[in-house]
């Protein structure tokens, strides 16, 4: 068995964030990687979102994931739930887990991903490294990727971006920043707006080689979701418009059905007026579309670290890599971009290529599904004829998931 890069993945643990690990553990290799897991229990892991995300996660990467996972939390932010408390910095633990790997036998290279908010992490895992005898000889081996998202950009400290900058100083090579924005060409290809309109058949592959992923990740949304595209969601119609009397009567119908729990039919009651869907904000229709059709809602985002890579690998001729310099970040409105000269330290944004093949779109697509399918491949799970390499999940847990969809918890 081929051993890869060892592996440091920094997440919030989200749908894309899963996505991609799992895609970078099949194409990297076998090694077993390092995943912390940041989360914020007050706002975007409140009720039951913890549980679910780790829930969807074991049934994409298995029992071994589950057992060895890290959990922080940041500055400002609720201590992590009791069960996952540490005695020692999890951040300390990370980085030794790490050099422990990726010194293993004459020496493997490393890749470090941060695909989450920093809330003051990045800082501690450098801190940690520094003090370990091993980090200077991995160092010379490693490279740092990471997908900067508003989100997480607004959720660095500066002593987190300070951290990286002297990371890559420390390293010698440049940082990979995969910004949707640039990454895309800002949508050029409009499949690479979000997950569902790249891959409106991922549901389909995962009721095949993954139900418990499958539903792991509708009870995730059910929740994770909803709430933003709620009945009394003060953004959920356009600005300037108002609805019909025929359609307010239609819609108090389905915020019946809301309330009620059901969300799908919420949505359904939604969708099938086609004037009163054209009144929802245009950036909430997709979630509402998705509901009520039964496709997997999620970003693309965090997939592009592991586009990157497939992409340089497999299908060169999409991708450039000629936007470089060096590294600035605007953290009042989360952005990133790269100047010639004077930012926090040498880096680079992956981009495609002007104008590319319409074929491209499902390109990569393809690469997202054939590595997801591999990856998390389990059949049933708790059967005899279940692949011999697959990656199990934890049967109580996810029977569970099969039989409940909990109504919505938030914004009600």
């Amino acid at each position: 068995m081929r051993r890869g890069p060892a592996l440091l993945m920094y997440t919030d643990l989200e749908a894309d964030d899963i996505v991609a690990t799992a895609c970078l553990l099949q194409h990297l290799g076998s090694t077993p990687p390092v995943i912390v897991f940041t989360c914020d229990t007050k706002e975007k892991d409140v009720g039951t979102v913890f549980a679910k995300k780790l829930t969807m996660a074991t049934a994409a990467l298995g029992e071994e994931f589950a057992k060895e996972l890290l959990v922080v939390s940041g500055e400002g932010l609720a201590p992590p739930p009791d069960a996952y408390a540490s005695q020692r910095c999890n951040m300390e633990v990370a980085a030794e887990r790490t050099l422990e790997r990726a010194s293993a036998g004459q020496g493997l290279e490393l890749l470090i991903a941060f695909i989450a908010p920093g809330w003051g992490n990045v800082a501690k895992l450098l801190a940690a490294l520094k003090k370990r005898p091993d980090w200077e000889a991995v160092a010379r081996r490693t490279q740092v990727t990471l997908y900067s998202g508003s989100f997480n950009i607004r959720g660095m400290t500066k002593e987190d971006v300070a951290a990286l900058a002297e990371l890559i100083q420390i390293i010698g090579c440049k940082l990979q920043d995969n910004a949707h924005f640039t990454w895309t060409r800002k949508d050029v290809l409009p499949e690479l707006r979000d997950m569902p309109s790249l891959m409106p058949d991922l549901a389909e592959l995962l009721a095949k080689e993954n139900p418990h992923l499958l539903a792991a990740w509708r009870t995730f949304g059910t929740e994770f979701y909803a709430h933003l595209i709620a009945p009394r969601h003060k953004k959920l119609w356009a600005k300037d418009t108002a609805l019909t009397d025929e359609e307010k009567a239609a819609f108090d119908a389905a915020s019946a059905l809301y309330d009620a729990g059901d969300v799908v039919g919420y949505c359904k009651g939604i969708l099938q007026h086609d004037a009163m869907f054209k009144k929802v904000t245009h950036f909430k229709r997709n979630s509402i579309r998705c509901f009520a059709t039964g496709v997997l809602d999620g970003p693309l985002c965090d997939c592009l670290v592991f586009l990157t890579r497939w992409v340089e690998k497999h299908a060169p001729h999409l991708i450039t890599f000629g936007n470089t310099g060096t590294w600035d970040v605007d953290f009042e409105k989360g952005f990133t971009g790269i100047k010639e000269e004077g930012g926090l330290c040498r880096a680079l944004q992956p981009m495609l290529v002007d104008q590319p093949p319409r074929e491209a779109a499902r390109t990569l697509a393809d690469a997202v599904l054939d590595t997801l399918s591999a990856a998390v491949a389990c059949g049933d799970g708790r059967t005899a004829s279940a692949p011999p390499k697959a990656r199990k999940c934890l049967a109580k847990i996810c029977d569970l998931v099969c039989r409940r969809q909990p109504a919505p918890s938030r914004g009600r």
